[in-house]
């Protein structure tokens, strides 16, 4: 049996979701792309206590430089620069931060794909991407080799399908590394679950999702985690945009429902949320809170719950069975229960007959 561990994302001194966290997510160019910023990042960690660290490279911020149009240029020999029309970085400057903050994870620096329906424009955005993915990756592994051996690393797998992910691994041979690391923006339940069934196939054991504090998804990698993987972690900055828009994250199934001063609010609904902000209150009294404090207290309740909920989902993912009879109790969607069920008994066959995986495609 593995882990399952919820890394807290986008967050702050400024904005913790409480005063202790378990495990904490940076990335380089907001959190160790200057002497400042280091210190800063330290001070975080010592603060909320964190067991566990991430450093994400930061190649979100390359994806969103290429949508906002920004000059994107990679050069080593200069500091990391992210401004208004210009962003710099690399490798180098990965490993540079990660040797300063010394995290326990650290993921190689990739440039994301885009969400893409259609076929044909994901392989010319998949191509189009490949070179540098494949050269950051193997840039990133020999600079960890040299500097911090000690920190694990994690290869980013900036993939649309299976084909994608082998043509990526031909490139990428010979080096060394931890597990893999994967967006799942792009892919639906079913997708993820073939990946992560290709993974188990390949020998990997160590896998972190990007993005993504989905119900039915973490449900998913609680099971991996208890009967495919060693390590299965996830991270998002949902909790932290839900309390932004006053919208309070449901404790059973994560659903989020608006709060904010004009919600109407029956007052006949009670307060079931056993997290300790909300014990003795009401929702009514969560709505009339000055907005910066309701969001403070939303940012707390969130992060509260949707950790609760993944360890809930851990501890009950024994058998396939059990997880399906908690999944009944806790969520509505009946019909994702039903698939998720079909999923996950499609990957144990996989496990002595590869062949039932097609299934998932």
């Amino acid at each position: 049996m593995g882990s399952l561990i919820v890394y807290c994302a986008g967050t702050s001194v400024d904005v913790l979701p409480g005063n202790s966290i378990d495990a904490l997510l940076l990335n380089v160019p907001n959190n160790g792309g200057t002497e400042r910023a280091i210190q800063e990042s330290k001070n975080l960690i010592r603060v909320c206590n964190a067991k566990t660290t991430m450093l994400d490279s930061g190649g979100y911020q390359l994806f969103v430089a290429e949508q906002e149009k920004k000059e994107i240029i990679c050069d080593e020999k200069i500091p990391l620069i992210q401004e208004k029309d210009l962003v710099n970085l690399t490798p180098f400057h990965v490993i540079w931060a990660a040797v300063r903050i010394n995290p326990d994870r650290l993921v190689a620096l990739d440039y994301p794909i885009a969400t893409i329906e259609e076929k044909e424009k994901q392989e010319v955005e998949f191509r189009r991407k490949l070179g540098f993915n494949a050269d950051w990756a193997i840039q990133t592994a020999q600079l960890r080799e040299k500097h911090c051996p000690h920190i694990q690393l994690f290869l980013p797998i900036q993939c649309y399908n299976l084909d994608h992910l082998e043509r990526y691994r031909r490139l990428v041979t010979g080096i060394r590394f931890d597990g893999y690391s994967m967006p799942v923006r792009n892919l639906n339940l079913g997708e993820i679950a073939l990946f992560l069934s290709r993974f188990y196939q390949l020998g990997i054991r160590q896998i972190h999702l990007l993005g993504t504090l989905r119900f039915f998804t973490i449900a998913l990698c609680a099971y991996a985690a208890r009967h495919f993987f060693d390590w299965v972690s996830l991270d998002a900055t949902t909790w932290r945009l839900q309390a932004q828009d006053s919208r309070y994250m449901n404790p059973h199934d994560l659903s989020a429902e608006y709060i904010g001063n004009d919600a109407i609010i029956d007052p006949g609904i009670q307060m079931d949320c056993p997290c300790p902000w909300c014990r003795n209150k009401t929702f009514t009294y969560i709505k009339h809170l000055p907005f910066k404090v309701r969001e403070e207290f939303l940012r707390c309740h969130n992060f509260w719950v949707v950790d609760r909920v993944s360890r809930d989902l851990f501890q009950n993912s024994g058998s396939i069975a059990t997880l399906e009879q908690y999944l009944k109790r806790k969520a509505r969607n009946q019909a994702q229960i039903r698939e998720l069920v079909k999923i996950l008994a499609i990957m144990e066959k996989g496990k002595t007959d590869e062949r039932a995986w097609e299934l998932l495609k």
